[in-house]
């Protein structure tokens, strides 16, 4: 993946797929072997392939329906804005972020030689945004 672009649609079209029929090959085709997915809260982290596949799919009954969904390619990193009805509230911890039912989902996927080596949950579309163009 070295064309602008690229990585951006390989985003798109991986959680479209997921999205769609809850397939996950295609993300699981762009996720190197050790990525390490850090949700909201230090604690929550995802380490490899298979734990974060689990997490983000396999561990629902169905994908979430999505309502609105942003993203944009800047350098190695996607930043990506979802929104939907699907979504429960955020991480209850006192000291984390609150993300209320509904709110935008954020994440930031980070590239190396093609393929995500890290995702990075954000309490807000502009936090993710932000942290994409470094």
């Amino acid at each position: 993946m070295s064309e602008q672009g690229d990585k951006l649609a390989a985003v798109a079209s991986a959680w479209t797929a997921m999205l769609r029929s809850g397939r996950v090959e295609e993300l699981a085709a762009i996720l190197d072997d050790d990525v390490v997915w850090q949700g909201l809260l230090p604690e929550l982290v995802c380490r490899g392939r298979e734990q974060v596949l689990n997490v983000m799919v396999r561990n629902r009954g169905r994908p979430p329906r999505i309502t609105r969904f942003e993203a944009e390619e800047i350098g190695d990193r996607v930043a990506v804005s979802v929104e939907g009805p699907d979504f429960g509230a955020g991480p209850g911890d006192p000291e984390a972020p609150q993300l209320p039912a509904g709110a935008p989902r954020s994440l930031v996927f980070t590239f190396r030689g093609g393929m995500v080596v890290r995702m990075e949950s954000l309490p807000s579309r502009d936090a993710a945004f932000s942290l994409a163009a470094g």
